[in-house]
């Protein structure tokens, strides 16, 4: 049954509004997750771990069959007057839909590295949009998990879930502090292939000289647009790659820069 939520200070109204910090992320395990379609992916890859659903008056309205299957399944739903949903989520023009999903269930344990042939290795990829996009992007492109290293943004901030366009769901995650972790990596068979624009060959040159050899087991790394990628992390690589550019760009959008890495890698 579908309860209705009127006072602002209701502990599930408090505890949506307290996700869209770090520090409320952390405190209660859960994250934001936002709009239509992003609710009914996280409906559908990890049901499991939804806490609980809030909905405006306007979207119940509009959305009545929707509605009518929250409410048939096991996942606790409550409807919010529209000012209140829109005081206690983190988007401007919110959808009328949004749940508290816990982290749990989301952070996965490291994969077996002898199974996979290409992993992403994220270097201070500190901005949310960025980090979002280069999600969905490796999930496109076939990466099969996602190393994030220290100085990467939050991949729970709400803007980065919103980048994924549902991707989060679905990406297997490693968290590391230091790049210490690439040891292992590399133990695996790994080559470590860095973006970077100095003592680096032109990526269609290593392309050419590498060969169509698919078993070659591939870890990209990309850093910052603002540092690139750290000297720690320079230091372990295999192999220093760039993209060649022409005019008077002397460098891209790292998003922009790890998708044209993945696919071509």
């Amino acid at each position: 049954m579908i309860e209705s939520i009127t006072a602002k200070e209701n502990k599930k109204l408090k505890l949506i509004s307290s996700l869209s910090a770090k520090k409320g992320r952390i405190k209660n395990n859960a994250y934001l997750v936002e709009g239509k379609r992003m609710v009914l992916e996280a409906f559908e890859y990890v049901r499991d771990a939804i806490m609980f659903i809030i909905i405006s008056e306007n979207f119940s309205s509009e959305n009545k069959d929707l509605v009518t299957s929250l409410d048939e399944s096991a996942i606790s739903v409550y409807t919010v007057s529209d000012k209140l949903f829109k005081e206690s989520v983190d988007t401007m023009n919110p959808q009328g839909i949004a749940a508290a999903v816990s982290i749990k269930n989301l952070s996965v344990k490291k994969s077996e590295l002898n199974d996979i042939n290409k992993i992403l290795i994220l270097d201070g990829i500190s901005e949310p949009g960025n980090l979002g996009t280069i999600i969905r992007t490796a999930e496109a492109a076939g990466i099969e998990l996602i190393y994030l290293l220290k100085g990467c943004a939050d991949i729970y901030n709400p803007k980065v879930v919103r980048s994924t366009m549902g991707s989060i769901f679905r990406t297997e995650f490693v968290f590391a502090d230091n790049a210490e972790i690439l040891n292992d990596v590399k133990k695996h068979g790994f080559k470590i292939i860095c973006s970077c624009l100095e003592n680096s060959v032109d990526i269609y040159r290593y392309i050419a000289d590498r060969g169509a050899d698919e078993s070659i087991k591939t870890a990209i790394v990309v850093g910052s647009e603002a540092f690139g990628v750290s000297e720690e992390v320079l230091n372990m690589s295999d192999i220093r790659v760039r993209i060649p550019m022409r005019g008077k760009v002397e460098s891209l959008n790292a998003a922009i820069a790890a998708g044209i890495l993945m696919y071509l890698l």
